[in-house]
């Protein structure tokens, strides 16, 4: 004889079945999140970027972690009026900087976050460019621009009247700047001479005597030089050990880490991603850097050059020539020195053709190949091609055939 299974026994039961046949599934809804939160996490955006000069690559609001790219979107939404934000994920845009310095007026710079609110709300991604009434400004700028105001607001009560913003990145990727310490040097031997010469006068008058105020005057000097003596020949200990760095180029080498035709090291978008491989040695970052192009650029068979370092980086495409541009580019912004080497060159197919391809220049290893054009190449080793009876024609400081 059957037992009777009550309505709440017999329900439960019927889910349990769904969910393990999967055909049903519950949904879980995020709380939405709260627009004080948000704006209190556009102070810290706002000054991360400011201090790092880049992107943050997670995003705290009150207890929960976005991407930058939901995060912009939440914020964008707090700045048009929307009191609670619900959670989403939104897809970030492939980064197109634009170096920007402008002064942008409260009906501008709304207009910017209206239209960002409306992209991400019916494309369901980030715009890579807003174009408004003032031009046009890109997602890396839109974002400290949306921060900027977002910490004004949170700081002041209210929203500003105008807001000025320059693009929060540096012209190069260098760790240090090999000329700037050379000249520091050069200073301080200097203030150092005239410290010493200094300090040899006021010997030669206290030798001669005079009366005890005057002495006492001149002890004073002597104490006063002696203690920025010490001072100078400290930093001058610094910037000296700073020319056995991996990372100081000497003075001979320093025309490769300089921009030439069709290799721009200060473009926005080839800076910020050598910031982001960047590592504590010139052979990890050089290989950090070969291994993007390699993995990340395809192959197309052209002849010279069509779109330069800067268009390759952005068509994420080039024959030999135009990634040879974008690793050379990656490396001078680095502080690395590299250059271009043309050759003739038999390739594993058996057939003999032109040929262009990237050095750059580690401390201790001398110059060192980088071949981005075949997923075999490595750093320093060459596969697609036999180096044995290949020709080297002409090595070059820039390569410029279009």
């Amino acid at each position: 004889m059957f037992k009777r299974v009550s309505p709440v026994c017999l329900s439960a039961f019927i889910i349990l079945i769904l969910l393990i046949e999967g055909s049903y599934a519950i949904e879980e809804v995020d709380d939405p999140l709260n627009s004080s939160d948000i704006l209190a996490a556009s102070v810290n955006v706002s000054n991360f970027m400011e201090k790092n000069r880049k992107l943050p690559e997670n995003v705290s609001v009150g207890n929960r972690t976005l991407d930058t790219s939901s995060y912009a979107c939440a914020l964008s939404r707090v700045l048009t009026g929307s009191k609670v934000v619900e959670n989403q994920t939104f897809n970030a845009p492939r980064l197109d900087i634009r170096r920007i310095s402008v002064k942008l007026t409260k009906n501008q710079y709304m207009e910017i976050a209206s239209k960002f609110c409306n992209f991400t709300a019916s494309k369901q991604c980030c715009p890579a460019t807003i174009y408004y009434s003032g031009g046009r400004i890109d997602f890396y700028n839109a974002v400290y621009l949306l921060s900027k105001i977002g910490r004004y607001r949170q700081l002041h009560g209210k929203l500003p009247a105008y807001v000025q913003i320059s693009t929060p990145l540096p012209l190069n990727a260098y760790h240090i700047n090999s000329n700037t310490i050379d000249t520091r040097i050069k200073n301080l031997k200097s203030r150092i001479r005239k410290t010493i010469n200094l300090m040899n006068i006021i010997h030669k008058r206290m030798r001669y005597g005079g009366n005890k105020k005057t002495i006492r005057m001149l002890q004073g000097k002597l104490k006063s030089l002696e203690k920025r003596y010490g001072y100078l020949n400290g930093q001058l200990r610094y910037y000296e050990s700073l020319r056995s760095s991996p990372w100081y180029v000497p003075s001979s080498l320093r025309r490769y880490i300089r921009s030439t035709a069709y290799c721009n090291i200060t473009d926005p978008n080839i800076v910020y991603l050598a910031r982001e491989l960047s590592e504590n040695t010139t052979h990890s970052t050089a290989l950090n850097l070969f291994s993007w192009v390699r993995d990340n650029v395809d192959y197309s068979f052209y002849y010279r050059t069509r779109y330069g370092a800067s268009g390759t980086l952005r068509h994420r495409t080039g024959n030999c020539v135009d990634q040879a541009h974008l690793m050379v580019a990656l490396a001078r912004t680095s502080g690395i020195p590299a250059r271009y080497v043309r050759g003739y060159c038999r390739f594993i197919s058996g057939n003999w053709y032109s040929h262009v391809w990237a050095q750059v220049w580690i401390r201790g290893r001398g110059w060192v190949t980088a071949d981005t054009t075949h997923t075999m190449n490595n750093l320093g080793h060459i596969y697609n091609w036999n180096t044995s009876v290949s020709e080297v024609r002409e090595v070059l400081l820039e390569y410029d055939l279009h």
